[in-house]
């Protein structure tokens, strides 16, 4: 029952109720034999409320203290007012919350108990000699009195679990979004710590990131989404469970696990998202309405996990900049092409970049001659005598330089070639801003 919940309702208890209630209170033997069957029957009913040691003796104790505080309602017929949940039943609500553990499954042991306990006491009053009028009346005022002293510890002990678990899940959020973000900023620590802590993969996995963001009672719209999110996950071909965090109450960052290690990550890899992840995530959206999606493009190793999400935020910075009325559900890096350049400050176009150019991106005098001729190439409309003598290298070595430039890049140039262009402009403008180390190089992204 909630602070400031008032009751002012009696029990209606007969005087054979009364009689037959103090003689189980005042009977400890009888007391233990009932206290023994209700446990049995929440054991056999309830498993995961004996998960552990410290949770048995919790439901032990709680069913102890309820039925004593139960019977002594019966024996009394103490107003509502007068009635608290026995402090070892709110203990047991608040393990179950942290535990995860659904409140219906503490709440099914009250009503077992309850079963048990009116059954006992039914049994005894209908051993009274007393009249039929006078059984029928204590069996009736035993109903009431039983459901009443159920009903307010169950409004309680939910109380409490509630409590304890938006508590538990603000803490166990706050920490994983600081781990995560010590992750995202590249700060120094143990990596393998902060994949223990996410229960995530990071260095040995690809990694197709996606923000869910919403405008409008977003709490309970993207816990709807949570749930969905086992489907969503099959349907963008996660090998995993995907890392799911809300940076704040309209938020989601998620990052699907999308192959077994960073080489699994390619092209091939790339196109099958962006053929199937916007129609996917559409029709799951369809059911949560108000709620968008951006993705990045799959990605590996930890600097995937970064870039991926980066592209993501930017895919979502141009969506939330559009108009409202032309906004798409799902954004994907496919359909921005170079407006994705415009989405934040100039070096977070990097990771735009190295998706379109893969190995070609990387910073060191090789790579760089490739693209300075692949340039030259382009900008010439594809001429190999025009990209020959700008450079004063023979057509040969132009159509060479091109060859190994497409090579390193992972796709012909053909695919996407307007974001080629654009890519290597963004390379000779802002320089190693946008380039990958050549530490970094080794998988496509």
């Amino acid at each position: 029952m909630s602070a400031g919940t008032v009751r002012t309702v009696s029990m209606p208890v007969s005087d054979i109720l009364v009689r037959v209630a103090r003689e189980m209170v005042t009977g400890s033997k009888e007391h233990e034999d009932l206290l023994a069957v209700v446990l049995a029957d929440i054991a056999e009913a309830l498993p995961d409320l004996a998960a552990d040691a410290r949770t048995r003796e919790l439901v032990a104790a709680t069913v102890r203290d309820t039925i004593l505080a139960a019977v002594t309602v019966f024996s009394t017929g103490v107003p509502l007012t007068s009635v608290r949940t026995p402090e070892t039943g709110l203990e047991l609500a608040r393990r179950l919350a942290q535990r995860n553990v659904p409140i219906a499954a503490m709440l099914r042991a009250y009503r077992l108990g309850q079963a048990r306990v009116q059954q006992e006491l039914i049994t005894r009053i209908a051993a009274r000699k007393a009249s039929a009028d006078e059984v029928a009346e204590a069996a009736k005022d035993l109903s009431s009195s039983a459901f009443g002293f159920v009903d307010l510890v169950a409004e309680e002990v939910v109380a409490a679990y509630q409590a304890e678990r938006d508590d538990w899940m603000r803490q166990r959020n706050a920490a994983r979004l600081a781990k995560i973000n010590s992750v995202l900023e590249a700060r120094s620590g143990e990596l393998d710590d902060a994949e223990t802590a996410l229960g995530y993969e990071l260095a040995r996995s690809g990694h197709l990131a996606a923000v869910f963001w919403c405008e409008v009672d977003g709490a309970s719209r993207l816990t709807a989404l949570e749930r969905r999110m086992p489907r969503l996950a099959a349907a963008v071909g996660a090998v995993r469970t995907p890392l799911v965090i809300a940076p704040d109450a309209a938020t989601l960052w998620v990052w699907f696990p999308v192959g077994a290690s960073p080489n699994a990550v390619t092209a091939t890899v790339t196109e099958t998202v962006t053929e199937t992840v916007t129609v996917a995530v559409t029709e799951a959206l369809a059911a949560v309405p108000d709620v968008y999606a951006a993705f990045g493009d799959p990605a590996s190793g930890v600097d995937g996990f970064r870039h991926s999400h980066q592209q993501a935020r930017q895919a979502q910075a141009l969506a939330h900049a559009a108009d409202p009325r032309a906004r798409l559900r799902v954004t994907v890096p496919a359909l921005l092409g170079p407006i994705a350049l415009l989405a934040l400050e100039p070096g977070s176009a990097a990771g735009w970049v190295w998706s379109v150019l893969g190995e070609l991106a990387v910073d060191d005098d090789a790579h760089a001659r490739m693209r300075e001729t692949l340039w030259a190439y382009l900008s010439s409309g594809s001429s190999l005598a025009t990209a020959a003598a700008e450079l004063h290298l023979h057509k040969n070595t132009i159509q060479y330089r091109v060859r190994k430039a497409e090579e390193a890049r992972g796709r012909p140039l053909a695919d996407g070639r307007l974001d080629v262009e654009v890519a290597l402009l963004a390379c000779r403008l802002l320089g190693s801003t946008v380039l990958r180390p050549p530490s970094a190089g080794g998988g496509n992204h």
